[in-house]
């Protein structure tokens, strides 16, 4: 359509690729289905109203901007995205048996992440390189509730770089192009990842054991860390989480 225009860095992506695609963007949407959409988005509830006369009734040029602005400061809007983080990043307690109050602080660091607007690198690096007590350092409780190496790099695979490699752990991916040795060598990232208990039973700690590998499935060799589609890093003596998330 005439009116798809860029607004953004993160529009030139999408238009490059509805232009290979051969699709043509959706033309602008108007006014009671932007109001509508916007709050489902953002806040995860329906406008009132009030809201929607409101703003169809203003005539600004920039009002959808000020909208969203004005949607973003609302505290639903740290509620519902600390719930979606929440889903995505395990916090759950009955399956995996991470206890109640690790849940509640793990839950609390995620949500004052989001309020304080931490800018989602800071959020992934203090994630993964995690270490200490589940009770004074929340974030690790992403490791509690999964302790197996493999299952972790399933988790940040898709979490974080949008890839699923579960295919890959037993015969090389039929749709991707990643491969056995491409699954265990990520996965040996998070070899070294140990978990001890604590004068506090309930407490589970999480630290750098220094030592321990992935072994492929088929022939039994250590595999070394290496990116999905990218070199093998330099890992002696570091923790291997930490060269993952710089």
């Amino acid at each position: 359509p005439e009116d798809a225009k860029s607004a953004n860095y993160v529009d030139d992506f999408i238009f490059d690729k509805l232009k290979k695609l051969r699709v043509l963007p959706a033309a602008t949407c108007d006014d009671q289905t932007f109001i509508r959409r916007a709050y489902v988005d953002i806040l995860g509830i329906l406008p009132s109203a009030d809201e929607t006369r409101a703003f169809l009734a203003d005539t600004a040029p920039d009002k959808r901007a000020k909208t969203i602005d004005t949607l973003l400061e609302r505290p639903e809007f740290n509620e519902l995205w600390a719930m979606k983080w929440a889903d995505l990043l395990r916090v759950q307690t009955v399956a995996n048996q991470v206890d109640r109050k690790a849940l509640n602080r793990y839950n609390d660091w995620l949500r004052s992440a989001i309020t304080t607007n931490k800018p989602i690198d800071q959020l992934v690096r203090d994630l993964l390189s995690s270490q200490g007590g589940n009770f004074t350092s929340p974030a690790v409780n992403f490791y509690v509730a999964e302790p197996n190496p493999l299952q972790m790099a399933e988790n940040v695979s898709q979490v974080f770089m949008g890839i699923q490699l579960k295919c890959a752990q037993c015969h090389n991916h039929p749709f991707e192009r990643w491969t056995m040795d491409d699954y265990y060598s990520f996965s040996a990232f998070f070899a070294q990842v140990g978990q001890k208990g604590s004068s506090d039973p309930r407490e589970r700690i999480i630290f750098d054991r220094r030592g321990g590998e992935v072994n492929h499935l088929k022939d039994g060799r250590a595999m070394a860390p290496k990116f999905l589609g990218g070199a093998t890093p330099d890992c002696n003596g570091k923790d291997r989480r930490a060269v993952l998330a710089d």
